[in-house]
């Protein structure tokens, strides 16, 4: 697991309440600064996405980290699968997990390596 990007929030943003704030969790991911343009939404296509919320009686939260969990190219060229893994907290406490799954015509693993 690679870690991509982080945000902490300067106070806790809260979700619950929010109507259908479920649906609003995969897209937390496109909030993250660091990550180039051309890396989120317009860029990707999602593929699959799997949501693990863990119990929580207040469902704010204070941090996002997005990791990157695998990549592979696709038998097209420059296509690749992308996997990823949106950790959401507050005060270390895990919330929620989501996975992802992308279909990019970039590689997030050369961004990595060029920021590193």
């Amino acid at each position: 697991m690679i870690l991509i990007a982080q945000k902490s929030l300067p106070r806790h943003f809260k979700l619950e309440g929010q109507k259908n704030f479920l649906s609003l969790l995969p897209q937390l991911w496109q909030e993250l600064e660091g990550i180039p343009y051309s890396l989120k939404n317009g860029e990707n296509w999602l593929l699959f996405e799997e949501i693990i919320r863990y119990p929580s009686s207040n469902y704010s939260f204070d941090k996002l980290k997005l990791y990157l969990l695998s990549e592979h190219i696709t038998r097209h060229s420059k296509k690749y699968i992308i996997n990823l893994s949106l950790e959401i907290t507050s005060n270390t406490k895990l919330l929620a997990q989501i996975n992802l799954s992308l279909l990019s015509e970039d590689s997030w693993n050369e961004i990595i390596q060029k920021n590193q």
